[in-house]
Parts: structure tokens; C-alpha cells; sequence
């Protein structure tokens, strides 16, 4: 997985903030992989030109009736949701 797309920024009051994204994989194997990246960094380029670089706490993946993944990545760090704007795109560091 090279790029992914930002599709909605969730604050979960017993979580934190929950990245939930977008990706073109299909294969199960290589989505629910995912959880190794527990602790690995991730870059977000927003759309309007602002980066971030975070640190995934915790992945949630899951599929819907379509078999579409839905994959959360919950970061370590707090921050204004507002800063994150959805279809930035991000890369694994």
C-alpha cells in the first residue's frame, strides 16, 4: 500500500482521533496486515498544502456487505480535528 485517501476524521471520546481511510486494495491478506503497523509513523498532506506526521496507536479494519474495506487508524497524538481536512492523502514513513 503506497497512498491512501483521507475519508473522514472521527474524535472518539474513548479513543482519540481515528483516521478513517481509503485504499485501492482488494486483497483481504494484504489489508488485515494493517496491524503490524501498530507504532509506525504515517505523513498526512492535506489539501491545502499543511503536512502532518503521526503515529498509529491502533488499526481497526473491518468490511462492509460490498467487501469494501473500512480501515481506521487511530493515532497517538491530540489534535483539532479541524486541522485534517478529509481527502488529503496519506504515506507510511
Amino acid at each position: 500500500m503506497e497512498i491512501m485517501r483521507l475519508e473522514d476524521v472521527i474524535d472518539l471520546p474513548n479513543r482519540g482521533v481515528v483516521l478513517k481511510i481509503s485504499v485501492d486494495e482488494t486483497d483481504p491478506y494484504k489489508i488485515t496486515k494493517l496491524k503490524n503497523l501498530i507504532g509506525s509513523k504515517i505523513a498526512v498532506s492535506n489539501v491545502d498544502g499543511t503536512s502532518f506526521e503521526f503515529e498509529i496507536k491502533d488499526v481497526s479494519v473491518s468490511f462492509s456487505i460490498a467487501n469494501f474495506p473500512l480501515i481506521g487508524l487511530n493515532i497517538r497524538e491530540r489534535v483539532d480535528i479541524e486541522r485534517i481536512k478529509k481527502g488529503s492523502n496519506i504515506q507510511f514513513i
